[in-house]
């Protein structure tokens, strides 16, 4: 195993849970970017690259989907939750989240590029604070592409999910994560199983010609997860989070 290393928080940006419109819709408002993280919102490991789950390639020869006029794909009404939602994306620009991560997130088209957030009535939150938390498919240090036309909705996005549970070699590199992600030698909290998800975004990050690949490992008690570690970069980067419900979503949403 490499020497234990200090992995940089994530610059993920705040995502807001407002009110449903009057078609019954939640909606996840952008925040602002968060500031860096205190250190026990780190994550220090003595682990290698976490590993990934197999995911199928897009075929780059195979016929691109018909892409919507700049007219369609910058309307010029505000964004509502259903376009907010995705349920307006042209073809080709998103993809599904598989189960049972869809019962755990939503995929959103924001306007700073596509976002994975907690369904409503839920918050993720950097461990131990109450800043809310949202997955960009711009990773942080990445550069949007630009050029006429461009909408950062459906051109910032996620290409390809994958997700199963972590068993055997990937539940005991989870397990450790925790474990190194629990500040002062406290005790980690109590979990039944771990899930994994990868999540591909279709802008790189610096000096790598692939797009940039999430390992997001859900510590799930009962039916649902209790805590996340968002990795990025083969956990070079990663964050701890904390998932929220009931009263204590309710009061940091509010803010």
């Amino acid at each position: 195993m490499a020497a234990a290393r200090r992995l940089a928080a994530l610059m993920l940006a705040a995502a807001m849970c407002a009110a449903a419109p009057a078609a019954g819709v939640p909606v996840w408002e952008p925040g602002d970017p968060l500031p860096d993280m205190a250190p026990d919102a780190t994550v220090e490991a003595t682990l290698g690259s976490a590993p990934a789950i197999p995911m199928a390639r897009p075929d780059s020869a195979a016929p691109q989907p018909t892409q919507a006029s700049q007219a369609e794909r910058r309307p010029e009404t505000a964004q509502d939750a259903a376009d907010f939602l995705c349920a307006r994306a042209p073809e080709g620009t998103t993809v599904p989240v598989p189960p049972p991560f869809d019962g755990w997130l939503v995929r959103v088209c924001a306007a700073q590029g596509q976002a994975l957030v907690p369904v409503s009535g839920e918050a993720w939150v950097a461990h131990g604070s109450a800043d809310p938390i949202s997955i960009l498919a711009l990773a942080p240090g990445a550069t949007p592409p630009g050029g006429a036309g461009f909408d950062p909705r459906y051109d910032i996005r996620f290409t390809a999910f994958a997700g199963e549970e972590a068993t055997e070699a990937r539940r005991a590199r989870a397990d450790a994560l925790l474990v190194a992600a629990t500040s002062n030698g406290a005790r980690p909290p109590a979990y039944d199983a771990v899930w994994q998800l990868d999540a591909q975004s279709n802008i790189a990050l610096p000096g790598e010609t692939e797009g940039a690949r999430y390992n997001l490992f859900f510590y799930v008690a009962g039916t649902r997860p209790r805590h996340i570690i968002a990795c990025l970069d083969e956990c070079r980067q990663a964050l701890y989070l904390d998932v929220l419900n009931g009263a204590e979503a309710a009061e940091v949403l509010g803010r």
